[in-house]
């Protein structure tokens, strides 16, 4: 899994093994897409707050792109996340994934900031049943 995702958001940037990592691993979800006992895709759910879930790592090689690998990876945690009982989740995007994200449910808040030298967006959905708005989740108020 790791260095799945190593190929996919770090080695691209020219950063080295082990950036891929951070002290949140032990404690968090993760998820994995494998094909032919290879990992293809990988995504990781984590409590950031109470009744905050954050969704970090989302990515899938290159060649496995385009075939709802990635909505059935999101849609698998946003289940494991109204499983552990969360309100929200948030995601901090790169700013060509928004559409994926919108797609999903999932409103952007706030501008848009650098984060490695690429764009950013967080995103939020609302898992309770009141809207995003009436919740303040989403809200740029």
């Amino acid at each position: 899994m790791y260095h799945q995702r190593w190929l996919v958001f770090r080695e691209p940037l020219g950063m080295e093994k082990g950036t891929e990592q951070d002290q949140y691993e032990s404690s968090a979800f993760h998820l994995v897409a494998v094909c032919n006992n290879q990992v293809i895709g990988s995504a990781r759910l984590r409590e950031l707050s109470p009744g905050l879930g954050t969704i970090a790592y989302v990515g899938l090689l290159p060649e496995f792109r385009h075939q709802g690998i990635g909505t059935k990876l999101i849609k698998t945690l946003i289940e494991k996340a109204k499983a552990n009982n969360f309100n929200a989740l948030r995601v901090m995007t790169r700013i060509n994934a928004l559409n994926f994200y919108s797609r999903l449910g999932f409103i952007a808040d706030g501008e848009p900031f650098d984060y490695v030298g690429i764009s950013h967006q967080f995103m939020y959905l609302n898992l309770s049943s009141k809207g995003n708005r009436e919740q303040g989740v989403g809200s740029r108020e």
